[in-house]
């Protein structure tokens, strides 16, 4: 659960096709267990539909990284720009419960008509995230492994070793098969 979330109940008494637009701000919002957004600013566009709220969301922040060369933290902006709809869950006018839509997992309003834009962000902001987040520092250079063995060259020659074994049992193998075939 966020903090970042708009009640809509107002917008949902209204035409389809109504729209409300709020800027937001909030320091923090959690991603993950260790990932962390911070510094949010943003925009979101609520559009009233059939079934809830068609929400058009733009916000940018930072979160802080591991850099995958040099193990070090780096900060990474990011900027999300989504659509989604958030459905309702209860009738504003008559109080009934809604059947719930055909869609996976769809993003649903509170029973007190809340949008929970947060948790769309972390969502997104998730599916935004590198794989292997590289250092600004390190992205242009070449990658450089430091990590050597004084047993190395012994191992290759051991591996060569093995290998020639192995093919000459293979090639005497070979041989008696085709004597045997002619």
């Amino acid at each position: 659960m966020s903090t970042i979330k708009f009640n809509v109940a107002q917008l949902l008494r209204e035409e389809i096709g109504a729209r409300r637009e709020l800027p937001f701000t909030e320091p923090l919002l959690s991603i993950d267990n260790d990932l962390t957004m911070r510094d949010l600013d943003g925009l979101v566009r609520f559009t009233r539909t059939v079934t809830g709220v068609y929400a058009h969301v733009q916000v940018r922040g930072v979160v802080e990284l591991i850099c995958v060369r040099s193990l070090e933290p780096f900060d990474y902006p990011i900027e999300l720009d989504f659509r989604d709809e958030f459905h309702s869950v209860i009738d504003v006018i008559s109080g009934v419960h809604l059947p719930t839509p055909p869609e996976d997992d769809p993003f649903m309003l509170s029973d007190a008509h809340l949008a929970d834009i947060g948790e769309a962000i972390r969502e997104y902001a998730l599916l935004e995230l590198p794989l292997n987040p590289v250092s600004p520092e390190y992205r242009d250079r070449p990658v450089s492994y430091s990590v050597q063995s004084d047993d190395l060259d012994e191992e290759a020659e051991n591996a060569d070793s093995d290998e020639s074994g192995s093919l000459e049992a293979l090639k005497a193998w070979a041989e008696r098969h085709n004597r045997k075939n002619k």
